[in-house]
């Protein structure tokens, strides 16, 4: 069976006791047998390992730590938080606006406190936020660095954790621009609307990173990139009867019910196909590949 790695942050990866590299958000395989319960560790520089048997055991119950994800050609082995090995308190950033006051800091793990007239709150963040800043985004609370984004309410509510390459605030607007880690070049430009209890994705627009010279390109990758909007347009709820042709249209009020409570989308190496993530149980998902016919930049055919 092919068993995928992955980290939250980057990680070397054994496989009893031996080396087999290094892990991070970009997927590697091994062909493994279930039945030999072999022992994978992954050790990260500034925390403790964690590690687990690849057995069948996976399958129904993740060990802590980590996220499984079942694929239709094997599963996806996701080392997502580790032990802290330093609980020494470090204060990373403060601010204050008005009556509320936020505090990052480190101890052991990253966490943040928004206190104010409503009271006090303490929220556990991604040791990718060890090096963050403060800022207030309308009503909420925004952690930033370079590569990560998170936004949370006064009441200690996260609504938005998100890889970023750029963003911009626009009054209560948020408009981002973020990578889909696909391996293809493709990103996303996404607009939210902020408010008190959380921000709300208004658009979404896929396009390619980079900038192609052929005659027919422009033509290829708006076909290439359909399929992946039109699986987040339905997840989204807006606008995703435009993808279809004519003969299809009279059947999209039952397309979310045949595609089902998916709670994102994953891209895969097939322009026609896409995974749909759905939730199984505590750290569990399942990926089911659907696919779609594409005519004259139309739809015309949906299949999983």
């Amino acid at each position: 069976m092919k068993v995928y790695f992955l980290s939250s942050t980057p990680c070397a990866l054994t496989l009893n006791g031996a080396y087999f590299g290094i892990t991070d958000g970009f997927e590697r395989f091994a062909e493994v047998a279930l039945q030999d319960n072999i022992y994978a560790q992954f050790s990260p520089q500034n925390a403790l390992p964690i590690g687990c048997f690849l057995n069948e055991q996976l399958r129904f119950a993740p060990p802590n730590g980590f996220d499984v994800y079942l694929l239709p050609d094997g599963l996806a082995l996701y080392a997502r938080e580790f032990p802290p090995n330093d609980f020494t308190l470090k204060t990373i950033a403060q601010k204050r606006e008005n009556d509320t006051l936020v505090t990052l800091f480190q101890q052991g793990k990253v966490q943040l406190s928004i206190e104010s007239e409503k009271g006090f709150f303490l929220c556990p963040l991604d040791a990718c936020f060890a090096h963050a800043e403060l800022d207030f985004f309308k009503a909420l609370v925004a952690v930033k660095t370079q590569e990560r984004l998170a936004l949370y309410t006064r009441l200690g509510e996260c609504v938005f954790c998100e890889k970023v390459l750029s963003y911009a605030l626009d009054g209560d607007k948020l408009r981002t621009v973020m990578p889909l880690f696909d391996g293809l070049g493709r990103i996303a430009e996404c607009e939210y609307l902020l408010a008190e209890n959380g921000c709300e994705r208004t658009s979404f627009t896929l396009k390619q990173a980079y900038t192609s010279t052929g005659e027919n390109d422009g033509e290829k990758i708006a076909e290439e990139l359909l399929p992946y909007a039109f699986f987040e347009s339905v997840l989204l709820g807006v606008e995703y009867v435009d993808f279809l042709a004519d003969e299809l249209r009279e059947k999209a009020h039952a397309l979310r019910e045949f595609l089902g409570a998916f709670i994102s989308v994953v891209p895969t190496r097939k322009p026609n196909v896409c995974g749909l993530v759905f939730p199984k149980g505590k750290g569990l998902f399942e990926v089911r590949n659907f696919s779609v016919t594409v005519e004259k930049g139309k739809i015309t055919n949906v299949e999983g």
